[in-house]
């Protein structure tokens, strides 16, 4: 028999899961609350509707990004290229580990259109995950480059999950991720040959 309370928190980690395997136009509010183990809409006790569930999840998932992902980039006790190879590494397991890749591209894709209020905290996500690569290019980039090598390398990692959706084959996102530390470890390289001459 189901439990008949569960903590916000509780729910948004259950319904981040089910988003991520099913999306979100095929996955109900009673799943969701089946999957809390809740009775039958007792879900609705906690979140008012699906959107406000969703928009719970993707807030949530953006505040974990920013604290266990993107601050990596900011460890400035680091080198850039440690700090690329470990945001590299955080975010492929992530990707890998579990069903549907990036939630944050999955539910854009699917909602940009018909749900204009997640778009918002979508676009955050992106602008943080930016920002935090182009902090760490900007050590042997100009800003405007460093800023488009990494939206470029958003768009490669993303385009790569996509792609290991579909083959099922999570070598598409390491690829993607040895590609992009190949690109700036050469980039490195180039800068200190003229520092050097400098």
């Amino acid at each position: 028999m189901p439990v008949q309370k569960a903590s916000r928190n509780d729910i948004v980690v259950q319904a981040l899961k089910l988003f991520r395997s099913r999306g979100y136009h095929k996955t109900t509010m009673a799943e969701l609350g089946e999957a809390c183990g809740l009775l039958k809409g007792s879900i609705y006790h906690y979140f008012s509707s699906k959107e406000a569930l969703m928009m719970e999840v993707l807030t949530f998932l953006r505040s974990y990004y920013q604290e266990n992902v993107f601050a990596i980039a900011y460890q400035d006790d680091k080198t850039p290229l440690q700090r690329l190879k470990e945001l590299g590494q955080h975010s492929q397991e992530i990707f890998i580990r579990g069903e549907g890749a990036c939630l944050m591209g999955n539910i854009a894709m699917e909602t940009i259109e018909v749900v204009p209020e997640f778009h918002p905290v979508l676009k955050g996500f992106f602008d943080d995950w930016v920002q935090a690569l182009a902090h760490i290019f900007s050590s042997c980039y100009s800003p405007k480059a460093a800023t488009f090598f990494a939206r470029e390398s958003v768009c490669a990692i993303e385009g790569a999950a996509m792609m290991m959706r579909i083959y099922k084959d999570p070598d598409f996102v390491k690829k993607a991720h040895e590609m992009i530390l190949k690109k700036f470890e050469s980039a490195t390289k180039e800068a200190l040959i003229q520092q050097a001459e400098t």
